[in-house]
């Protein structure tokens, strides 16, 4: 399955080179196909240029938003489980051993994004685009869809690296449709300036296998 995303058209995406209409509708990640297989995928990693969109990891189910103006405060939001951080530091560090380079992350404001990107990349840079848009109105949703859209299109600078979002599940649906599934995923993208490409979907239990394809 090959998607091809405009973000001047918010809602359009070319599906084996036939122009679809996406409705209410969301794709999940289980129904998508990766467009290469893993041979090609770690090789175009390990060139870089891609976007590597996370939804944060594995949460504590027990904790909950329960003040979403003060972002700050990580007490009053549902935070990374004990095996949420785990996961996501064990993905950094397969990441690693794959020779894939990560240049920008950005993360969304949410303690769960942030802690996410941390764990597995060290840094990152905190967007309030990428802020979860459950709360938000309908001109803030398409504000920050046309965001993540531009997001999505740029081409990493630091070259052979690839650039990292870490957010949540609705912004992405919002942006392209797709509803990223389960926690802890990554989205892979080729941005291509004022366009991208929907290329794979790695799961966490999928860094395993592409370890083993790579030969580590």
């Amino acid at each position: 399955m090959k998607m091809n995303f405009i973000p001047s058209f918010l809602t359009y995406m070319l599906l084996n080179f036939s122009t679809v209409l996406f409705a209410a509708n969301s794709v999940e990640t289980p129904n998508l196909e990766n467009s290469i297989n893993d041979t090609q995928l770690i090789s175009g990693l390990r060139h870089g240029g891609y976007i590597l969109y996370f939804r944060h990891g594995k949460t504590n189910h027990n904790t909950f938003d329960s003040d979403r103006i003060n972002l700050k405060n990580c007490a009053t939001q549902r935070l990374l489980s004990e095996e949420g951080r785990k996961e996501m530091s064990w993905i950094g560090d397969v990441i690693r051993q794959l020779d894939i380079k990560i240049g920008a992350v950005i993360s969304s404001p949410y303690c769960r994004s942030i802690d996410t990107a941390t764990l597995a990349f060290g840094s990152t840079e905190i967007h309030p685009d990428l802020k979860h848009t459950i709360i938000a109105d309908e001109a803030t949703m398409n504000l920050q869809a046309k965001a993540l859209q531009k997001m999505l299109s740029k081409i990493p600078t630091t070259e052979g690296a690839n650039d990292v979002l870490s957010a949540h599940t609705a912004n992405l649906q919002e942006a392209v449709g797709i509803w990223p599934k389960p926690e802890g995923v990554a989205i892979v993208f080729k941005p291509e300036g004022n366009s991208f490409k929907y290329i794979a979907t790695i799961r966490p239990t999928d860094w395993q296998r592409l370890l083993k394809v790579a030969g580590q």
